[in-house]
């Protein structure tokens, strides 16, 4: 008796205990973080760590443990919770996410293994709701500049690759897809995950996917629903026990997302999803329980009763979807009384255009129109906004109303200021195509604004499709760029409509691309405008085809300058390129440009050559001046463009006769002296153009010795810079304050520095990846030396090191002076400086 020993169950005895299980998990997130700390910085590793230590902390007043990090679970539930913040939230928030995690999602319902919910998904939910417009402000990878996320953007607007490496805006650790499955695969291989509730939950995701018209691919891959069925939704404690109900609960789990996703204002659905199902766990079990001995019968009649519930929910659901109330005339939120409310004096209102979201109304009175109304809904940042515009007979916008939105209520709400409202008051359906550059968003809620924007550009647009005249019989091609190229296309207008329409080039997706071209084309020719529906799931596609469809439009518009307009002959022309005079020879034919050769140029070989040859093409395939830079090349596009424009308006080089004579040499002695003389005039005028881009010129200032203090508004905060001049030169850069991205904006500051110091010039390269940073750098610098003097040079800290600096730099510049002038500028100073002044 004496090897007798007493105690509880169990007596099976194993390895895996709460800490080992905990701290497999955590290593099984690594792969997530490493990648979320790759693509957005070392300050989304701090918000992981702060959450997950946060959490360890304020838990310690509830456990008895002694062990530093408890049990783990604590530990484990605040990286979770870190990782499915974005990656620009204040420091703070992981924080308090730490508390909201152990107090309210954990300890509040007893403690571990007795929380209901997912304590992570709680603390994100209470912050989802409680700062919106923080939980919701996303970044693009590397660069950190204020991106959207695939979810917002639409299935064509990431490829798939892009999806499973992770390089996309979104929370640190859900976005790679590739890091999360290896995690998971570690998991399952240490048994720690069963896979009926990933798999399960990743197939109702697609099967309801696909049910909505949605990319099944792209839903899955998206957002945080990998993250989710592997790391969320199977949490021992808040996920079923029974075979089935584990499937059950998966499958419930991933439609509820992509329904979520679809039926409200919430882009990503995962959050809520998984809280629900969570609540619905113990009620799974319960249904699907293996029968014990003489139960069977008695089980089978409470999985009728459930299925019996199910079935009703999803009739309810599919009901709701697809009623719809045919007696309503208007769309929307849109009622008579708001019409009325918008012109009083009108007795009716007719209907003269109309789509699926925008309508065109003649407010008459006594059978007069005395305003022109136009609703307009456009997707915002949460749901649809929806707009109401009174424009008067000229054109001009009289009333803007915002009828409805469900944008957030600390910062997107503010789009209903009439501060922000009055400024479109400023247009007219002249200048509809200027709405979108000389608008002032509001900081904070771009999107929004960018929304609202959209709206009113598109309800002038309207305007201008009724009140034209009708397009010119002939053919017209247009030309804009897609998600993968560009699509070019061509329109057939017979009897002053659009009767048909052709893709003659275009590298989109095609099983996503070809149905939205149908439907677009179809819009199109009962339309008969470019403002058609962007297709759900080929935004980018939709957009591109439309700019394509508008530039056919303009060229077969009675008022386009396409036909008649120039005399036919041989023009030729000048303008100041970025390395010289740029001179062309432009061949008119029937009214239209058929030729243009390049007479002379000295610009980049490889980049201003590569440029001059794309404008010229643009232009002679639209028809107009009116066409896009090449990027990277600014001045040498600016300068073609300008080259043809001087050619069209000189005088015909070979209107009379093409045999030279004396009479012909001396017209081209007098052209060639009228050339200069303009080429003077461009010259000046490239300056001004210069002087009034925000940038000033180094070498036209005439700056007393002294310290020069400026800032401007960078990425995160305002940047503000001492210069140190002597002798009309920059000796030294000094940052006096900065926020930026730590590893990317301080050191693209640096990086500047030391350009701009060799250059002595403001029109220096961008650093890629920190494009905010540096042009709020340069920004800042440039208000420095246009202000007045902060002090005297002696008053400066550090004179003497800066003067020995500025001497071994005039050293170095005084022996490099005549090579520069004896050499060529080498390609990639000339690409650098061109980038510059693009930038």
């Amino acid at each position: 008796m004496a090897n007798l020993f007493r105690s509880s169950g169990p007596h099976i005895e194993s390895p895996e205990t709460i800490e080992t299980n905990m701290w497999s998990v955590v290593i099984a997130l690594i792969p997530a973080l490493i990648a979320g700390t790759y693509f957005f910085g070392l300050y989304a590793l701090y918000l992981v760590l702060a959450s997950a230590l946060s959490a360890v902390l304020f838990e310690k007043p509830f456990v008895k443990s002694k062990a530093t990090f408890g049990d783990g679970s604590a530990f484990l539930a605040g990286i979770l919770l870190g990782l499915t913040l974005p990656p620009v939230v204040p420091w703070w928030i992981p924080i308090l996410g730490g508390f909201l995690t152990v107090v309210v999602g954990k300890h509040l319902f007893g403690g571990l293994g007795s929380n209901i919910f997912n304590p992570a998904l709680v603390a994100r939910a209470i912050l989802l709701l409680s700062y919106p417009a923080l939980m919701i402000e996303w970044v693009s990878p590397v660069d950190g500049v204020s991106a959207a996320t695939a979810l917002q953007l639409g299935s064509d607007s990431f490829s798939y690759t892009e999806l499973i490496i992770g390089n996309v805006p979104g929370s640190i650790g859900e976005t790679s897809v590739i890091a999360l499955l290896i995690g998971g695969a570690y998991l399952y291989l240490k048994d720690y995950i069963d896979l009926r509730i990933p798999l399960s939950f990743v197939a109702g995701a697609a099967g309801a996917a696909m049910l909505f018209g949605q990319d099944p691919v792209f839903a899955v891959f998206s957002g945080g629903l990998i993250f989710a069925a592997i790391y969320m939704a199977t949490d021992m404690v808040t996920s079923p026990v029974a075979k089935w109900a584990k499937i059950v609960y998966g499958l419930t789990g991933g439609f509820l997302t992509i329904f979520i996703r679809r039926y409200t204002p919430y882009p990503e659905g995962i959050t809520f999803a998984i809280l629900i199902i969570n609540g619905a766990s113990y009620f799974l079990d319960n249904a699907f329980e293996e029968p014990h001995f003489g139960e069977v019968e008695y089980v089978k009649k409470r999985v009728a009763h459930f299925s019996a519930i199910i079935m009703a929910a999803v009739l309810i659901l599919l009901v709701g979807m697809t009623l719809i109330d045919d007696d309503d005339p208007y769309p929307g939120s849109l009622t008579y009384n708001h019409l009325k409310e918008a012109v009083p004096a009108a007795e009716n209102f007719e209907i003269i255009e109309r789509d699926d979201n925008d309508i065109l109304f003649a407010a008459r009175a006594e059978e007069e129109i005395i305003k022109d109304l136009v609703y307009i809904s456009r997707n915002g940042f949460e749901a649809p906004i929806e707009l109401l515009l009174s424009l008067e007979p000229a054109g001009s916008i009289d009333k803007i109303q915002i009828i409805n939105e469900s944008e957030s209520p600390t910062l997107g709400a503010r789009i209903k200021d009439q501060k922000f409202l009055s400024q479109f008051r400023e247009f007219t359906t002249a200048e509809a195509d200027q709405v979108m550059a000389e608008t002032d968003m509001i900081s904070g809620a771009t999107y929004s604004s960018q929304t609202v924007s959209r709206g009113v550009q598109a309800g002038l647009r309207l305007l201008i499709a009724e009140q034209e005249a009708g397009l010119q019989d002939g053919v017209y091609q247009g030309q804009a760029e897609g998600a993968q190229g560009d699509i070019v296309l061509e329109i057939t207008v017979e009897n002053g409509d659009i009767v048909d329409l052709e893709i003659l080039e275009e590298q989109e997706t095609e099983h996503l691309a070809e149905p939205a071209y149908e439907e677009l084309e179809a819009q199109l020719l009962r339309e008969q405008t470019a403002d058609l529906d962007v297709i759900s799931g080929a935004t980018y596609t939709s957009e591109a085809y439309m700019e394509a469809v508008q530039k056919a439009i303009d060229q077969a518009s009675p008022e386009s300058s396409t036909d008649g307009d120039f005399e036919a002959g041989t023009y030729q022309g000048s303008a100041q390129g970025h390395s010289g005079q740029i001179e062309l020879e432009v061949v008119v034919e029937a009214g239209k440009i058929t030729e243009i050769e390049v007479l002379s140029q000295n610009e980049t070989e490889g980049l201003g050559d590569d440029a001059i040859e794309e404008i010229a093409a643009q232009i002679i395939s639209e028809q107009s001046l009116e066409v896009d830079s090449v990027s990277g090349a600014t001045n040498s596009s600016e300068g073609t463009i300008n080259a043809v424009r001087n050619a069209l308006d000189s005088d015909s080089e070979s209107a009379e006769t093409d045999a030279g004579s004396e009479e012909d040499s001396e017209t081209d002695t007098d052209s060639s002296a009228t050339w200069e003389e303009d080429s003077e005039g461009e010259e000046e005028t490239a300056a001004e153009a210069e002087s009034e881009s925000g940038l000033i010129s180094l070498a036209d200032l005439n700056l007393e010795d002294g310290e020069y203090r400026g800032s401007a508004e960078g990425h995160r905060a305002p940047i503000e810079v001492s210069v140190l001049v002597e002798a009309n030169e920059i000796n030294e850069i000094r940052i006096v304050s900065q926020e930026e991205s730590p590893g990317i904006g301080d050191e693209a500051m640096a990086e500047l520095s030391q350009n701009l110091l060799a250059e002595q010039s403001l029109e220096v390269d961008l650093v890629s990846g920190a494009t905010n940073s540096s042009e709020a750098f340069l920004k800042a610098i440039n208000n420095a030396l246009t202000g007045e003097r902060y002090g005297s040079l002696e008053e400066a800290e550090d004179l003497q090191t800066a003067k020995e600096i500025l001497a071994a730099e005039e050293d170095s510049d005084t022996d490099s002076s005549a090579t520069w002038e004896e050499e060529s500028t080498e390609e990639t100073d000339e690409e650098a400086a061109e980038g510059g002044s693009n930038g």
